[in-house]
């Protein structure tokens, strides 16, 4: 495998509303993203009660490679890159496409006060920990067994207010079933600050913006 690679890519969308009926967008879903979700979905039996960022609902293609988790507070799209194959520029790209339909359609159904888009990236390291260390730490700590750093420099974008969590930690992967890899994990959420509802023209812009943060040479530098 190459030594750095997308694990994952995230579009969340929070409702400003509850959505009591979350299996209703099922096939609105399968329509508009064209029938990549071709599992059987699930669908949760969760009390009415619980929490509403649970998730009721999950779509899911047979591939592995996307996943659609609808509760009754928020959606979120996910794609997982940790077996494909393919660039992480093309994943990239090919994942904003899907984004602007899918976004297409939810803001078209429910109102959004906030959205986040995220992106989760691997680095091969054999010692994760001390790579973390000699990044981003002036006095030597001696041998740690873990370390995690996390921080947010928020900006405007779009007269939005907008965080930009950078968090980063050791972890692995299970690379084609068997191959445990070592290194540092990075994970990016562009978040915006909850006020009022968003304009789809407005998201897809800001995320099309900042699409190089979210390329690999964007999160390289972090590390």
């Amino acid at each position: 495998m190459s030594k750095e690679k997308i694990l994952q890519l995230q579009l969340a969308l929070f409702f400003e509303t509850v959505e009591n009926r979350p299996d209703k967008l099922m096939g609105k879903i399968d329509d508009a993203l064209e029938g990549i979700f071709n599992n059987m979905p699930t669908i949760l039996p969760i009390p009415a009660d619980a929490p509403p960022e649970i998730p009721r609902v999950i779509m899911q293609s047979s591939n592995g490679l996307y996943q659609c988790n609808i509760a009754n507070s928020r959606i979120d799209f996910t794609a997982n890159f940790t077996n494909s194959g393919n660039s992480a520029s093309i994943q990239l790209e090919s994942f904003i496409e899907k984004v602007r339909t899918f976004a297409a359609l939810i803001f078209g159904l429910k109102k959004i006060v906030r959205f986040g888009f995220v992106g989760q990236y691997f680095f091969k390291n054999n010692d994760p920990t001390k790579r973390i260390q000699s990044k981003y730490l002036k006095n030597d700590l001696g041998d740690l067994e873990e370390l995690t750093i996390r921080f947010n420099k928020r900006f405007e974008n779009k007269g939005t207010l907008l965080n930009d969590i950078i968090e980063i930690n050791k972890g692995g992967f299970v690379e084609n079933g068997n191959i445990q890899q070592k290194g540092v994990i990075i994970q990016r959420d562009m978040n915006n600050i909850p006020g009022e509802p968003l304009k789809i023209e407005d998201v897809i812009s800001i995320i099309v913006s900042n699409e190089n943060k979210f390329r690999l040479s964007g999160i390289t530098e972090l590390f």
